[in-house]
């Protein structure tokens, strides 16, 4: 029988009192507060702490009442509280009972014991046999049995086919097969397995999700992108698979970027720069410079651009395809960041030097890649617009939208709607050329996401 939990309901709302360090104007999340503890006990004590938002939410729901003292101290100290009364903080009060004592009835259920950083010590059943007995058990759960060598490596490959073939597939279809995918790893996480194996399962999920999540954004289901890509981000975080949450990162950072929030933007896109940091690739760490180029070039920073952009050069000259993942792409074997550059310059004014790079990045693009091909052409178009071309404009949107009329997504439309903005200031009778096409593919964009979430 569980233990019936009271919330803490202090805790939750000395939570819901501070605002969310986005500057989205919400409250702060939990995955926020854990990552602002992380970082006072850094500053403060020069130590590692490594709570995520599931540890916050044990300790709202009550289910711990007294974590270490460094963590009580940590989280007084972000929330503004005196005391730890005032966060619901107390111990858990256990009666002795004397040597040689015999307790009546069933033991009290008791909240786990914790350590001294306040993780919670978890136990299995109780053996009376000895510290040998404690050991056989300890080795028989390490070594159950669950999912073999072979299956785990096709379940991988089967993943690594997704990636492989998310540029050419509709989002209904990758949804689809992500959510095949889902099912067998949960199933197989619901196993036992080998420490080695789940932890790999856990990282395959994580990628998974974070495939989910942008193909979620591309029909425009932005509150699932975003939940995919946070839980995503947490699992490569706990996992400590830093390339991957650093990709998950950069990934995520697309949604606030088609939103023109540009501080969110940057904001993810800095906490990739950070995993990345702690142990990832080189392809993987040139592709989020990139992006952040871009991101100052949004904001109009061309020195911040030069400066990001510089780094993503020097670390893509030591890309490699095997570190690839959805999104990036290559040309003669290392990472091509002519499509950053090209729209880094697109919204820095410069639509001559725009032109040459995403010019160069179409022609190595494959033609089967048709999504991506269909973006990049949509950026010409905006050159075409910004140099006074109406007509070729014109032409390029409408050739993006319908070689992508069977497999429409998000950003296609809104740069397309983007581009007709822009030439409708120019010339409002040229724009209305694009109306019906527009249409067109708003609607199968529609019919394509009700087929997705169905």
């Amino acid at each position: 029988m569980g233990v019936d939990h009271q919330p803490n309901s202090k805790l939750i709302n000395a939570r819901l009192r501070m605002k969310s360090p986005a500057g989205s104007g919400h409250s702060m999340s939990r995955q926020e507060l854990a990552e602002a503890v992380n970082a006072w006990q850094w500053r403060a004590r020069g130590k590692e702490d490594r709570l995520d938002e599931t540890d916050i939410g044990r300790l709202e729901r009550g289910e711990i009442r007294w974590p270490g003292r460094e963590r009580r101290e940590a989280f007084r100290a972000v929330l503004g509280a005196s005391t730890e009364v005032d966060l619901g903080f107390y111990p858990h009060r256990r009666s002795r009972t004397r040597p040689g004592e015999v307790r009546p009835g069933p033991p009290t259920p008791t909240e786990p014991p914790s350590t001294a950083a306040g993780e919670p010590v978890v136990s299995g059943h109780r053996l009376d046999n000895g510290p040998e007995a404690d050991l056989v058990e300890f080795v028989a759960t390490l070594d159950q049995h669950g999912i073999g060598s072979a299956e785990l490596t096709a379940v991988d490959l089967a993943i690594d086919r997704l990636d492989l073939d998310f540029a050419r597939l509709p989002p209904d279809e990758v949804l689809a097969k992500s959510r095949l995918l889902m099912k067998r790893i949960s199933a197989h996480l619901r196993q036992p397995q080998t420490l080695r194996h789940h932890e790999r399962l856990v990282t395959l999920a994580a990628r998974l999700a974070g495939l989910r999540a942008w193909a979620c954004f591309d029909i425009d289901d932005h509150g699932a992108a975003d939940r995919w890509y946070e839980l995503a981000v947490n699992v490569a975080y706990e996992a400590r698979a830093w390339a991957l949450g650093a990709w998950l990162l950069g990934a995520q950072s697309l949604i606030p970027w088609h939103r023109r929030d540009l501080a969110r933007t940057i904001e993810l896109i800095e906490r990739g720069i950070y995993f990345a940091g702690q142990g990832s690739d080189a392809t993987t760490r040139a592709w989020l410079y990139a992006l952040h180029a871009r991101g100052c070039a949004g904001m109009g920073n061309s020195k911040g651009f030069d400066n990001a952009y510089n780094l993503a050069q020097e670390a893509a000259e030591y890309s490699n395809e095997r570190d690839r993942r959805h999104g990036m792409d290559f040309a003669e074997g290392t990472l091509d960041l002519r499509y950053y550059s090209g729209t880094s310059r697109l919204l820095l004014r410069q639509p001559e030097r725009a032109h040459s790079d995403l010019t160069g990045s179409l022609a190595d693009l494959p033609e089967s890649h048709t999504k991506a091909r269909a973006v990049v052409t949509l950026f010409l178009a905006d050159a075409a617009a910004q140099s006074g071309d109406l007509v070729q404009a014109v032409g390029l949107t409408q050739r993006a939208l319908a070689s992508t009329m069977h497999q429409p997504i998000l950003p296609i439309i809104q740069q397309s709607r983007r581009t007709r903005r822009l030439i409708h200031q120019r010339d409002p009778a040229a724009a209305t050329g694009l109306d019906d096409i527009l249409h067109q593919f708003s609607r199968a964009l529609t019919a394509i996401a009700g087929k997705a979430t169905s």
